[in-house]
């Protein structure tokens, strides 16, 4: 008898080899292919819900950047560069009584406004007063103060604010135009100028 190799296993050696039934070797096919579909069915379900989750967060998202960046102050700040813009269109258009003078600006708004607008003294921080006019937005009638810093046209737009409250200076930026919108005393300002943004925001206080 032949001496077996030490490391051989027995049933590499004397082990009988058969044929498995095709029956065997069906249901084997079989159930290998039900694992093989159920295991796609459980990849598609992991990649469904994890693009659900996706989907979810996409809405949310987009939802909160609605709010943020709502149709209306967007169109409002169109509207404000428009206005800025309309304003430097030719002689007659910046202001429709000129003075530096806020004591004579104040009194030609009464009875051209359903309010009393406030004709803010920034001489100290290098806004020189023009003028003022009535101008709109949003289809309301607002003041309109026209200012010089350097060599550069600043315009304030005032309308009354409800309910009245204080909020301090908060800066945008819109077509090259920087802008700087506050509040006091029951009334809402909206700075436009081509100014630097942080330039400009001296102007509110």
């Amino acid at each position: 008898m032949n001496a077996r190799e030490p490391d051989e296993p027995l049933v590499a050696r004397d082990a009988t080899y058969y044929r498995a039934p095709e029956a065997l070797r069906e249901r084997l096919r079989g159930a290998l292919a039900r694992e093989a579909r159920e295991e796609r069915q459980r990849t598609s379900r992991r990649g469904f819900l994890l693009a659900a989750a996706f989907a979810g967060v996409a809405v949310v998202s987009w939802n909160v950047a609605l709010l943020v960046h709502s149709p209306e102050p967007v169109r409002l700040a169109g509207e404000l560069v428009d206005a800025h813009l309309r304003s430097l269109g030719g002689p007659g258009r910046l202001f429709d009584v000129e003075s530096t003078d806020r004591h004579t600006v104040k009194p030609w708004f009464a009875g051209k406004l359903p309010f009393a607008p406030d004709v803010i003294d920034a001489q100290a921080a290098g806004f020189t007063l023009l003028g003022g006019r009535v101008d709109y937005l949003e289809g309301q009638p607002v003041a309109a103060l026209s200012y010089r810093y350097r060599l550069h046209v600043v315009n304030v737009f005032e309308r009354p604010v409800a309910p009245p409250r204080d909020e301090p200076a908060r800066v945008d930026s819109r077509r090259g135009f920087s802008l700087v919108h506050w509040t006091r005393g029951g009334l809402e300002y909206y700075a436009v100028s081509d100014l630097a943004s942080g330039e400009l925001a001296a102007i509110a206080r």
